[in-house]
């Protein structure tokens, strides 16, 4: 008896590893598990892909499952092939990139010697001196804002502190600090609101 199952396979282009396991229960029907894993072991990231699975009768197996791995497949095929590509980029990056010490010993050479390399001079791992700069100004402005809000507060001017409140999204970091700081402000302005209003 002739199937084509191995041909469909074959034609999905698979790069990697397919397990399947087949599980048959008492009613006739099947749990098909399907998984795929990396061809080169030292592949990490993808032991927690999970399997896909399909249940059924045979009949029903065999007109869907191959409908129904297409996509996942080509999804996950895809996931593995960048996995691949990155973890290898990584690698490659540890090797080329120098520790500081060789790189200061390095640096001091080729200014003597006049020559500059900015390739060798910088690093996948290390923070560029701009964003360092670009981080000390945003938390100086941010303090600098905080330190405002604090003394229209002590001012009893919450509406003003309110709108100087800096946006959380701006400082992911410190959204639970301006949302806190923002419903404490919304709740003096309230409470001056009714005093007023007794007035």
């Amino acid at each position: 008896m002739k199937t084509n199952f191995f041909e469909l396979l074959a034609g999905m282009q698979i790069n990697g590893n397919l397990h399947l396991n087949i599980n048959s229960a008492v009613n006739g029907n099947l749990t098909v598990s399907l998984l795929m894993s990396p061809n080169d072991p030292k592949i990490t990231g993808t032991n927690q892909l999970p399997p896909l699975l399909f249940k059924g009768t045979a009949t029903e197996l065999d007109e869907q499952f191959f409908s129904g791995i297409k996509e996942p497949v080509k999804q996950t095929t895809a996931f593995i092939a960048n996995l691949e590509s990155y973890q290898a980029a990584l690698e490659k990056a540890k090797k080329t990139a120098k520790p500081e010490k060789d790189k200061a010993a390095t640096n001091g050479a080729d200014d003597a010697a006049g020559e500059d390399n900015p390739e060798e001079n910088t690093n996948l791992f290390t923070v560029a001196a701009d964003d360092k700069e670009a981080k000390a100004e945003k938390k100086k402005r941010y303090e600098e804002v905080m330190q405002q809000v604090k003394e229209l507060n002590g001012q009893m001017k919450y509406k003003e502190a309110i709108s100087q409140l800096p946006d959380a999204a701006e400082y992911p970091d410190k959204a639970a600090e301006l949302d806190a700081k923002g419903a404490e402000l919304r709740k003096r302005q309230q409470v001056l609101e009714r005093l007023q209003q007794e007035d």
